[in-house]
């Protein structure tokens, strides 16, 4: 599953080396080589079959460890442990080498079941879910592996369901433990339906009961798309469904690798243990868990070729097993994507499924999965790329009808999800020289300008212009389709002309650049007599001029425009300081100049963000009552502004607080050397030295208080503001939605304004749901203050609310 191990050790023993490990003479090891030889050896076991069988080797390594379990036998039980918490992909192999040695040793079956079992204990203290969840169905799988009696595994199932009962939890807390149980049901259901079969009906009636009273307020905010025509079920619905399916062929399966079954004679003799009792850690304040999240599903059988293998059922655990070994893969080589793909095309059971069909779905799943994908969103694309150069005949076809199948659903795509789409598919061309069958999508050429289907077409042009030139897109796109054809991104000027009105004071400012006039002259140039006499006053008029001609002046490339932005900074942060209206007058002339070319605009704002030139608030403002906004609110551009300054903002916030925490730790690191040098006994000369240096101490120590205090004050300061700016754009979304139902009335929900605007709610509420999640409490209080807002415009919270609750 891997080109390197989960301790990125890129040593690739295996199989091979154990088939001529035992006819190796070696010089005596000493007791760190053997360590490392073995733990290589039981990581490596089964990842390059060799001349001989698995079962072989298991074998050959059973022997191995048998003779070293009195030297080493920590270690060893240590490592199998880690590997099943890190390679689930070879979990049964694990379970089969642990029954082997127990058959063989019973102290040391007794020993790494306490180890597992504390090590499950320590795992879900530290919150580390993912690999608590393969610790429970080992123990299951050890039972399979006559390790453990049957019965202490059921009681160990009947308390995580226990758990999930417990009142005054979040829900998210209890759908956990119901995960870890369902998840582990396919390995060791067919021994439980045999000989426990009251209490495997004892289980699944617990599930379905939990089940039935379960809420399902947050799905709609995690799924891909908004309606209902496409099958989009929340995980542990579909897993459970998927489980009533299994139980109902018998619990049969022909995915999962049982190992032990070859050992069976060994295995049967063995005797068992009692699992320890574990004791799942209590809820608290601070307590974190796996989100929830949507299955996605793009294929069905339909859509795969008829001679080639049946892409299994939604509801079939093999598309569960299937789904879940793929994402391991992406996630073990997620460093490198040409392993990656190598992995990927060599899959375990790529002669059972439609390899690339099940392949792009599980990336795709992972590209638009919300909140955030795992891995960076480039590295989907980047292994995509890889997936086509290795297998060319096949892998761009598939791809091209999963992105035909995106675009004919993308009318109903989350705004937050059509966003990566653009973006990926505009690099996706941009590596395969923009080549594509424009006229398939000739459909969105007469659509609405906030219809998805021409948003998508409109911005992946747009984005393949960044990547390319004006005139390369001018080429590729047909005639025809010219209404999506980005404009010319160049800078506009129009104060060149003799009839504009501020042509003379353009001329002039533009003189003082050429001069080479400083920042402070600039100031002076602006300054205007002021009716109050109260500080200095400057005009909106001439200071948009001023600005206007610097962005002309500077308009030659991205560093040109940072140095003028640096060199007049002091011009142009004492003229904002003045009044929030300059900043808009800022923005307003920025946009200006720079509407045509959207990644000059990001990238200035985020320059002039970082500068401290422009305020977050005001950006904001600008964004939702600009008269220049208005007009973009349908782009791309536009809101991955907004959630730029939002983030800029939340890591400010966040260098702020760690400084502060590095403060207090100096603070309590100096009082505690204070302390010990105190203890100390010293003579009366000794004494009188250490008052008269305790003078500089004491300065020392006030100078930090009181830098302690500042600081501690500017972070009061920051999280007010941040949550301020918060609310006041949650605010501002209910306020919009709210009137356009008062306008409309019902048929507002369905208008595509309506959808769109509160897709773009849903994603500003998953794009900071760290930040949000602190202040939820009062945002809804707030929320409920409000008599004047419509309840269907505070919807979305309610299911952002509900991913935690």
């Amino acid at each position: 599953f891997r080109k390197m191990s989960f301790r990125q050790d890129r040593r690739r023993h295996g199989d091979e080396e154990m088939e001529t490990d035992a006819k190796r003479r070696r010089a005596p090891e000493s007791q760190t080589e053997l360590e490392r030889r073995i733990v290589d050896l039981i990581m490596h076991i089964g990842e390059k079959p060799g001349q001989t069988s698995l079962e072989s080797n298991l074998e050959k390594l059973v022997t191995l460890l048998e003779g070293e379990l009195d030297k080493i036998g920590g270690r060893i039980i240590e490592t199998i442990i880690e590997c099943a918490k890190n390679l689930p992909d070879k979990l049964t192999i694990y379970s089969t080498l642990v029954g082997l040695l127990n058959a063989k040793n019973y102290n040391f079956g007794g020993e790494i079941v306490e180890k597992l079992v504390a090590d499950l204990q320590l795992t879900l203290e530290k919150e580390k879910h993912r690999h608590a969840v393969n610790l429970v169905t080992f123990i299951c799988d050890l039972a399979n592996c006559r390790v453990l009696s049957l019965t202490s595994v059921v009681e160990f199932l009947e308390g995580l369901l226990e758990a999930a009962g417990e009142d005054g939890v979040p829900q998210v807390r209890s759908d956990w433990f119901v995960y870890a149980v369902l998840r582990s049901l396919p390995w060791i259901g067919v021994e439980l339906k045999e000989k426990k079969t009251e209490e495997l009906e004892n289980l699944l009636g617990g599930v379905d009961a939990y089940m039935q009273q379960r809420s399902r307020t947050h799905v709609r905010i995690l799924q891909v798309w908004t309606g209902s025509t496409h099958e989009q079920e929340e995980y542990l619905d579909c897993l459970h469904e998927q489980i009533k399916l299994l139980s109902g062929a018998n619990w049969q399966e022909k995915h999962i690798a049982r190992m032990y079954i070859a050992f069976d004679a060994v295995l049967g003799d063995a005797l068992q243990h009692n699992l320890p009792t574990l004791a799942p850690p209590p809820h608290s304040p601070s307590s974190n868990y796996p989100l929830p999240h949507v299955v996605f599903r793009l294929f069905d059988y339909a859509d795969c070729p008829e001679d080639g293998p049946v892409l299994p059922g939604a509801h079939s655990i093999e598309r569960h097993l299937i789904d879940e070994e793929l994402g391991w893969i992406i996630d073990l080589n997620e460093m490198n994507r040409k392993d990656c793909a190598e992995v990927l095309l060599n899959y375990t059971h790529k002669a059972a499924v439609p390899l690339p069909y099940v392949v792009l779905e599980t990336i795709f799943s992972r590209l638009f999965s919300l909140p955030d994908s795992p891995q960076p969103r480039l590295f989907y694309g980047a292994l995509l790329i890889e997936l086509c150069r290795l297998q060319p005949n096949t892998f761009p076809q598939v791809l091209a009808q999963a992105a035909e199948l995106l675009y004919d659903r993308a009318h109903e795509m989350q705004p937050a999800c059509l966003d990566r789409f653009v973006d990926w598919f505009s690099y996706h061309l941009s590596n395969f020289q923009y080549r594509w069958s424009w006229q398939d999508w000739n459909d969105c050429l007469e659509a609405d300008v906030l219809d998805n289907k021409f948003i998508l077409a409109k911005e992946v042009l747009e984005k393949c212009m960044r990547f390319s030139y004006f005139e390369r897109i001018q080429e590729i796109l047909p005639e025809s389709h010219k209404r999506l054809q980005p404009a010319k991104p160049d800078v506009i000027y129009p104060m060149e002309d003799e009839a504009h009105p501020e042509f003379e004071r353009a001329r002039h400012f533009q003189a003082l650049f050429q001069e080479k006039r400083t920042a402070e002259d600039m100031i002076e140039e602006l300054r205007v007599e002021g009716e109050t006499g109260e500080g200095p006053e400057f005009d909106s008029h001439s200071f948009a001029v001023f600005f206007a001609v610097l962005l002309k002046l500077a308009s030659k490339s991205f560093s040109h425009n940072f140095a003028a932005l640096t060199r007049y900074h002091k011009t142009l942060k004492q003229v904002v300081a003045t009044s929030p209206e300059m900043q808009q007058t800022l923005l307003s002339t920025l946009y200006g100049c720079w509407r045509n070319n959207t990644q000059m605009l990001l990238i200035l704002i985020d320059k002039l963000l970082k500068m401290q030139i422009l305020d977050c608030a005001v950006v904001v403002t600008w964004i939702f009552e600009g008269e220049d906004a208005q007009m973009e609110h349908s782009r791309q551009w536009l809101w991955e502004m907004l959630n730029n300054s939002l983030e800029k903002l939340g890591k400010h916030v966040a260098k702020c607080k760690r400084d502060l925490e590095t403060l207090k730790e100096a603070k309590q690191r100096k009082m505690k050397k204070e302390e010990n040098d105190d203890q100390e006994v010293r003579g009366d000369y000794v004494s009188s030295v250490i008052s008269i240096l305790q003078m500089d101490e004491d300065e020392a120590a006030a100078e930090m208080d009181g830098e302690l205090l500042t600081k501690e004050a500017e972070v009061e300061a920051l999280l007010e503001s941040q949550k301020r700016i918060f609310l006041d754009v949650l605010m501002k979304f209910a306020r919009a939605l709210t009137t356009r139902l008062q306008e409309q009335g019902e048929a507002a929900e369905k208008s595509l304004w309506y959808t769109f605007v509160q897709g773009r709610m849903r994603h500003v509420f998953l794009a900071h749901e760290s930040v949000i999640r602190e202040f939820a409490k009062e945002l809804e209080e707030q929320l409920a203050a409000k008599s004047d807002l419509d309840k269907r415009s505070i919807k979305v919270f309610s299911e952002f609310a509900a991913l935690r609750a």
